[in-house]
């Protein structure tokens, strides 16, 4: 069996389409490791393509924050535009978001998988050093999914593949590439893919509708002036 890991699309749905577009059907099943709203333009047209595709997702930080189960920083929401997507969003959509699990545990191929936003129970902090993760959970797993950094990895620790497949909406590792994975079970194989994106005509549909500076900037990062 084979799998494909897509994270933090945050209502970005020029990028999605992109994504889905290159998997192609080359999986058996997409996975959405949570926060599929926030930050960009289009949030209930990304859930409606995410049910239409039947892609099972995770909630994340961002869906717990605009249904009001945790509480963030409200300074911040000209970035987020959770207060606005509440009003945009549909009814049936934010039902939808308060169905979600905030965990995945699955076996395939006689390989237990645990999936989950960042960590168990704790969807806000930020694994960018994996020394901060409790790798007594891993005796149970064969692999661990998550997303929440907005960065791909694959990393090993004690017979346990840890991945997560970076963003497909709003990556940050300086590429301008949405990224996600392929997990094939039957080879025990994980590989990152990196797709590259029309940035500027995102970027100029979000100056028009006046959208912070900040949140364009994020797309336009590069690393040394290269893609």
């Amino acid at each position: 069996m084979k799998i494909a890991l897509i994270s933090d699309i945050h209502s970005n749905l020029d990028y999605l389409i992109t994504v889905l577009n290159n998997l192609n059907n080359k999986v058996d099943k997409i996975y959405c490791l949570g926060d599929i709203i926030g930050y960009y333009d289009k949030p209930n047209e990304v859930i409606d393509i995410i049910k239409q595709n039947d892609i099972t997702c995770i909630k994340g930080n961002h869906e717990k924050y605009i249904l009001g189960e945790i509480s963030y920083d409200k300074t911040k929401d000209a970035l987020y535009r959770l207060e606005e997507q509440k009003h945009i969003i549909s009814s049936e959509n934010l039902h939808y978001i308060s169905k979600l699990d905030e965990k995945i545990v699955l076996n395939i191929n006689n390989r237990k998988i645990y999936m989950t936003h960042s960590l168990p129970m704790d969807c806000e902090t930020y694994l960018y050093n994996m020394e901060q993760f409790n790798f007594s959970l891993l005796d149970k797993y064969d692999y661990y999914f998550f997303g929440h950094t907005h960065i791909p990895i694959i990393f090993y620790k004690f017979g346990t593949c840890i991945v997560n497949p970076g963003s497909v909406g709003q990556p940050r590792d300086y590429t301008q590439k949405s990224s996600y994975a392929i997990v094939d079970f039957d080879l025990d194989q994980v590989v990152i893919k990196k797709i590259k994106q029309n940035i500027d005509g995102l970027i100029n549909r979000l100056n028009n509708k006046h959208y912070s500076n900040a949140v364009i900037e994020i797309l336009k990062r590069v690393k040394n002036g290269k893609n």
